[in-house]
């Protein structure tokens, strides 16, 4: 059999034949669990930075405001938002 220009003998040959399947094998689920664990970090590190940068945002936004903002938005609805972004 020759795949991708590499050539394993026929897994009937015995167990020297079956252990070069094997050996290709183990390493697609290494590969694989290595690239998944970085996509996981990956997301987990993106989605607390995102995180982060849109508190500061808010903040920012909420200490510059007028204190007529204040005066019409209820205390309650702004802390609801802040609360809401960091679930």
């Amino acid at each position: 059999v020759d795949i991708l220009g590499i050539e394993f003998p026929p897994q009937t040959d015995g167990i020297s034949a079956q252990a070069e399947y094997l050996r290709v094998y183990a390493t697609l689920i290494v590969v694989s669990f290595v690239a998944t664990a970085i996509r996981s970090e990956w997301a987990v590190t993106g989605g607390g930075r995102a995180t982060r940068n849109v508190f500061a945002t808010m903040l920012s936004s909420v200490l510059r405001a007028p204190m007529s903002y204040f005066e019409t938005v209820p205390m309650g609805r702004i802390l609801n938002r802040f609360t809401y972004d960091t679930d």
